[in-house]
Order: structure tokens, then sequence, then C-alpha cells
């Protein structure tokens, strides 16, 4: 069992209704800084205080539900609407969950059994440590969290169930492999296909044979690599010995001035968003890239590069 209760996941499909083509409109919005998620629940808890979301951290939650979007009927929406019912919120403590790195709080009225949509509410908090980057178990943590919010639940009901890695399901909260998982399991997705519905198109996600990017060696001036989608979760696969990569720490900047820094921040991998260049730092906190480090690999125009879309072999 891996779904919400039936009346939860009813609430959910009226408050995103199908259209004529059965695909459900899901606008969401990010809450702004200074506003306390109370007001988002309608007032009927404490509630704590948004922070700001990064750059990085607003891309990879709609790079998870635009990918989302090519596997079930849902048509995500990102809204500038501080009032919509559905939001995520970056916070310095999840409402009265103060050890939890995440949480979803859903909240349904209904007036002669038609949902009051304007009284109704889905709300993310994410504790995210407020800091820049965003690391494997924060990605882990956001994309379980809007599982919650599709309407899937823990497996049987018990996150720390011994039978369940998060590779069985990202709904687990045992981690399965060397690193946390950041996507939905094929199980996850079918059961969100129940709810929602699959694309006619949808990928069989249980078919492993594509042929992702890969890098085995460095290689003067990089790699280009032509029609990476980075929103729809292509993977750059580094060869970890090639490259003496030994874990995958990972850094995106935005100026010349934090590029600068973060060649001597400690970070092995450097995205550049100005240029969409990968810089591999061989020399960890010294200047430079160093004698074999530099240019990894270069993109098209518009893709920004998150953690997930990296992984060593």
């Amino acid at each position: 069992m891996l779904l919400a209760d039936p009346e939860t996941l009813k609430q959910l499909q009226q408050l995103f209704p199908a259209d004529g083509d059965g695909v459900h409109r899901v606008p969401y919005a990010f809450t702004p800084a200074g506003v306390s998620t109370s007001a988002v629940m309608g007032f009927a808890y404490a509630g704590s205080e948004a922070l700001a979301l990064s750059t990085e951290e607003k891309a990879f939650i709609e790079q998870v539900f635009e990918r989302l979007a090519t596997e079930i009927a849902i048509a995500p929406v990102l809204s500038p609407d501080a009032a919509e019912p559905f939001q995520l919120a970056s916070v310095a403590r999840v409402l009265e969950q103060p050890d939890a790195a995440g949480a979803t709080y859903t909240g349904f009225l209904t007036r002669n059994r038609v949902l009051q949509r304007d009284r109704s509410f889905v709300l993310i908090e994410l504790d995210l440590d407020d800091d820049p980057g965003l690391s494997l178990e924060e990605q882990s943590t956001i994309v379980h969290e809007l599982g919650h919010a599709l309407g899937l639940d823990h497996p049987d009901g018990d996150p720390d169930d011994p039978a369940f890695t998060d590779r069985d399901t990202i709904m687990s909260y045992n981690i399965g492999g060397d690193q946390p998982a950041t996507w939905f399991s094929p199980w996850d997705l079918d059961q969100l296909g129940l709810v929602w519905g699959r694309r006619p198109d949808a990928p069989d996600v249980s078919d492993d044979s594509s042929d992702p990017f890969r890098i085995d060696a460095l290689i003067s001036g990089g790699i280009r690599f032509e029609g990476f989608n980075a929103a729809a979760g292509d993977v750059l696969l580094l060869d970890a010995e090639a490259l003496s990569l030994d874990r995958l720490r990972f850094q995106s900047v935005r100026s010349p001035r934090a590029l600068r820094r973060a060649k001597r921040q400690g970070a092995a991998l450097v995205f550049d968003q100005r240029r969409h260049v990968l810089y591999l730092n061989a020399n960890s906190k010294g200047s430079g890239w160093g004698e074999n480090g530099g240019c990894l690999a270069l993109f098209d125009d518009g893709v920004l590069l998150i953690a997930s879309n990296l992984q060593l072999v």
C-alpha cells in the first residue's frame, strides 16, 4: 500500500480537476520570503516564516514537476499568486516538527460535497538549511514531499519499514545505496498513475536501456553536449576513477565573482550558469582548476545543471 486514504485522493483530484483531455492542471507557487505559512493554511496552525528559495532550489522543483508531467497526466503551472492553494515554502524549522527535513500539510473544506478551493490548501515546508547549493539529501526530501502532495503515503504507512528502501519507493526513509534516491521509483510512478492517470506516451519505467551522456576523460576545451535536457532528467555520467572524483561535490554559480570564489571552496564540480559550462576543480582550494582540471563539458543555452543531473560511475 503506497497511496493516501481514498478521501484525501478524492479531494486532491477535486483541487486539481482534469480537463477535457483528462489532464489535471496543477498550479503551484513558492511562498514569498517573510510570509507566514500560517496564512497559507488559513491560520489553522501557528506556522513558520518563509525564507527565500534560491534559484537552484526553485529550478530543481520546477524540473521535478516538468519531468513528472512526462510520466503522469498532470500539467504543472508555476503561479505568481501568493494565495495559490498549493505552495512550497523554505523554512528555518519545519512546522511543529523541528527534527524533520520536510513535511506536507493538507486541509480541505467542502460544502454540499463540493470542494471550496479558496479555503483548501496543500503546503510543503522544506528545511533546506538556507545555504548555497542543493544537496542530494535535500533533493530527496523535495521529491519525497512532492510525492505526499500528489497522493503518495509511506510504504504500508511506515517510512522506517525495513522491508523497503528509497530504491523501492522514494517514500521510504531507508537509503538503499551509497547516496539517497532523488527520483520516484517505478512503483511510485505506477501508483501516481492510478491517481492522476498515465501519459499515453510515457516511457516504460522498467526500461533502463537509455544511453545517457558520459565523460570518461578530461578533453582539452571540454565536450559539447547538444540536446541535453536537464529539466527532463537527463543524466551526465562521470567516470569517477578517470576524473579522480571520490564523491559528488557540486556547486552552481551565476556570476564571475562567484566562479572565482568557487575555485577556492573545494567543490570538485562547478557549473557556470551564465556560460552553461561544467568545470572540474582538480586542486580543491588551490588557485585555478589545477593541472588535471578545467572545462569538462559545454551545454546548450538555457541548460541549468543541478546535482541530480550528475552521476559518478
